[in-house]
């Protein structure tokens, strides 16, 4: 009966953990509105169990050039549509852990086991589940961090620049409040040379 019962404990141990790890586009923006584009970047779905994953974005970088470690996001709860197949993910959790940091995150005072607050995170996966699409945006350095995984966006304008020195020094969302980095949608963008303008972000 033991065994009976030690092998059971064990299937359902091993159905509980399902992991599958997904290679795709990567960008993240930072706080200054800087984008950088990471290419064949992996992102961790990991059932632990139910309809309860956490999702584990590796090797993330929130400053260019250098990597901090990987963002865990726990407590993400799963809702599968019946028509479609497609799941979608989302969480309640306030708060992102830090784990398998690198000695880079020094410099942002980020250390093994430390959290940066989450301000919203959402994604889906295919019926297939093949592809894992995830958004992304939490706080560190005292900065907002925007991180897109799964899908291609328009970064063109995020170095934005021009003869003379024309790089932007200020963005307005259309209320008028002032904001980190460039978001979806129209923006209102001060450049360094005094000039004003709209960008549309898709």
């Amino acid at each position: 009966m033991k065994k009976v019962l030690s092998i059971v404990f064990f299937l359902m141990t091993t159905l509980c953990t399902f992991g599958q790890v997904f290679t795709d586009d990567l960008h993240v923006t930072s706080g200054a509105g800087r984008t950088t584009d990471y290419t064949q970047k992996e992102v961790e779905l990991k059932r632990v169990a139910g309809s309860r994953y956490t999702v584990t974005f590796k090797k993330l970088a929130p400053m260019e050039y250098k990597t901090f470690g990987d963002f865990e996001i726990d407590g993400v709860m799963s809702t599968v549509d019946a028509e479609t197949g497609v799941t979608t993910f989302a969480t309640s959790a306030t708060e992102g852990k830090w784990v398998n940091v690198t000695p880079t995150a020094a410099i942002g005072g980020v250390t093994e086991g430390s959290k940066s607050t989450l301000t919203s995170f959402t994604a889906t996966l295919s019926a297939d589940k093949s592809k894992f699409v995830a958004e992304l945006n939490f706080m560190t350095m005292g900065s907002d961090v925007s991180v897109v995984f799964g899908k291609q966006i328009d970064t063109a304008i995020n170095t934005l620049t021009t003869a003379g020195d024309n790089t932007y020094v200020e963005i307005y969302n259309l209320g008028g409040v002032r904001i980190q980095h460039l978001q979806r949608g129209i923006n209102i963008v001060r450049t360094s040379n005094g000039k004003v303008k709209k960008l549309l972000v898709k």
